[in-house]
């Protein structure tokens, strides 16, 4: 098919292609709801040891230190996804005054980590409740991680952030921006197939070509 007779047939038929378009950005715009404020933060922080200053090995003291840090930031990233540590920082916000229950804290918190660093993401839609959760994770990892890994001894592991608790607004999504472009666009793509339909349907003969086309001879042309 040729693009000019592509071109002929939409404008023929205009207005099935702008009106899919018009009622779906219509309906789009009545039902809209902005997106719900969302909030985020960052914490890292620095785990380990200190070596021992006084031992008998060929081995540089140094090393078994930073590479038991890698191990202990490991664990302490997993400790983060579990419920005893989402309940024990519920427990620590509550107590200073922001109730907050485990299921929420779970929900607001993602963890991750990289060689001795442990890093937790914090999200939500309350910024208030985030900076109570994120205050108060930092004094669970420092407090109680010699409680879960008695291995680091009495005095538990060194963990140090290297972060303030500092929550800030989340820009809308991708997804969210571009919602009522793209069901707009669906639309469009929707009215060009009904014009093409309608003209694969439509009986009537309004050019030369196309009665020319049936083997038929044009004796005569009545002008528009």
């Amino acid at each position: 098919m040729e693009l000019r007779l592509i071109i002929k047939i939409l404008l023929r038929r205009w207005w099935l292609v702008v009106i899919p378009p018009i009622l779906i950005a219509a309906y789009s715009l009545i039902t809209y709801h902005a997106p719900a404020a969302a909030y985020a933060a960052t914490l890292r922080f620095s785990v380990g040891y200190a070596p021992q200053t006084e031992t008998a090995s060929l081995y540089d003291r140094s090393y078994p230190a930073w590479l038991a840090s890698e191990y202990i930031a490991g664990g302490l990233s997993d400790w983060a996804r579990t419920g005893d540590f989402a309940q024990a920082v519920a427990d620590d916000a509550t107590a200073k005054g922001r109730t907050v229950t485990a299921a929420e804290v779970a929900g607001s918190i993602t963890a991750d980590h990289l060689r001795s660093i442990s890093v937790l993401y914090f999200n939500g839609g309350d910024q208030d409740q985030l900076t109570a959760i994120a205050t108060s994770a930092v004094q669970v990892m420092q407090k109680r991680n010699s409680f879960i890994f008695p291995q680091n001894g009495a005095a538990g592991a060194t963990v140090t952030p290297l972060d303030t608790v500092a929550v800030t607004a989340v820009p809308p999504s991708l997804k969210s921006r571009l919602d009522i472009p793209i069901r707009v666009g669906l639309g469009l793509a929707l009215g060009i197939v009904l014009a093409f339909v309608a003209h694969y349907f439509d009986p009537s003969l309004r050019e030369r070509s196309e009665v020319e086309a049936l083997g038929f001879n044009i004796m005569g042309e009545i002008p528009k």
